[in-house]
């Protein structure tokens, strides 16, 4: 069981408090940004007789599936849930701690076989996204749904030494390093539905993805090559990596496209093609009408300067335009719409879209 940690209340005073009252208005502003909702049309997009989802899987991702023990710790116990640390070997080289893949599962008390929704991170990044709408799926299902909350601690490409590097061809091989990680993390998650299909507790036909930001440029590369994703939820993603990480306007991002620049002399526009051979093969738009787009839900922010709106878009048309919600807030501030300051909207929307695709059994 958990220990409880007693804490002191926290007392603002001075310019402490008006810095607080400054970034309470800022957020709560960008809570408050409007959304444009487009619903999925049967009519305007692949319909499900002409979807390819029996193309051969890219050779990238193919490996040999075996038995697969993870090892499991208790850590916690509840009512409607137990959580298990669960740990196992990755097939290649991840750059997680001791080169394993690691998550809590969430695993429902119900008697029979329930559905399962993996919950991918922001890798080496921000935590709560994931931690977050996994919580709500706890409240919400009542233990109708298990959850596999992927833990990525590390970054699955090495910013601090792109940051520095100062010879061309290792800079380019540490690209290719990143590369081959995430190709690595989307076999590792077929691993991991493997696993899933195994625990008699769980449904095999009910299988749902959510990514955020980094999470939602593998997740749709993960429903693609592997059919058994039966629900999918893509939040501030987009379609061309290459094209993305060149353009991203964030802290490490912008920092190596200049290093990029001031050392080698590339634009933005030459470190993308320098970039698309390597991350070609996790581009979505590469394997177009292979996911039921009634199947999907695309969130994402109007005014993100992270994702161009070129990858935005060919996301949405790669995925066959499945429903798809634009909030009017930059990448980083739509994702304030997971906390109370908007009343937990895209938490509540995320279940509800699961709700709606999981908890009735697929059509065999």
């Amino acid at each position: 069981m958990r220990r409880r940690v007693k804490r002191r209340p926290i007392s603002l005073s001075g310019s402490h408090f008006r810095w607080a009252v400054a970034v309470a208005a800022v957020v709560a502003g960008s809570a408050c940004a409007t959304r444009t909702h487009v619903t999925y049309d049967p009519d305007t997009g692949p319909v499900r007789s002409t979807l390819d989802s029996s193309a051969a899987t890219d050779p990238h991702f193919v490996y040999r599936p075996e038995p697969l023990n993870a090892d499991n710790q208790l850590e916690d116990e509840g009512a409607d849930y137990e959580i298990k640390r669960l740990s196992f070997p990755s097939i290649g080289t991840n750059g997680q701690t001791g080169n394993l893949v690691t998550v809590d599962y969430h695993k429902s008390r119900l008697p029979g076989a329930h559905p399962v929704v993996i919950v991918l991170p922001i890798w080496g990044r921000h935590v709560y996204p994931s931690n977050a709408v996994t919580r709500t799926l706890r409240k919400r299902s009542n233990g109708t749904v298990h959850i596999l909350n992927v833990i990525g601690e590390s970054f699955l490409i090495d910013w601090p030494a792109l940051g520095v590097v100062a010879d061309e061809d290792e800079f380019i091989r540490l690209w290719a390093e990143g590369a081959q990680r995430e190709i690595t993390t989307v076999i590792d998650m077929r691993r991991l539905m493997d696993w899933a299909e195994s625990q008699p507790e769980i449904d095999p036909d009910r299988i749902g993805l959510v990514g955020f930001s980094h999470g939602a440029m593998l997740a749709p590369t993960i429903a693609i090559q592997d059919p058994r994703i039966t629900a999918l939820v893509l939040v501030m993603g987009g379609a061309h990596p290459h094209r993305i990480l060149a353009r991203c306007r964030g802290a490490r991002t912008e920092g190596v496209q200049i290093r990029a620049e001031e050392a080698f002399g590339w634009s933005r526009t030459e470190m993308e093609d320098r970039l698309e051979p390597l991350y070609g093969p996790l581009d979505p738009a590469r394997y177009p009408n292979r996911v039921d787009p009634s199947r999907v839900l695309i969130i994402e922010a109007g005014k993100d300067e992270c994702v161009p709106q070129s990858c935005r878009d060919d996301l949405w048309e790669t995925m066959g335009r499945p429903e798809r919600t634009i909030i009017n807030a930059t990448h980083r501030h739509a994702f304030y719409t997971m906390t109370p300051l908007n009343l937990n909207w895209m938490r509540k929307r995320i279940w509800d879209f699961f709700e709606a695709r999981l908890l009735v059994p697929t059509e065999k």
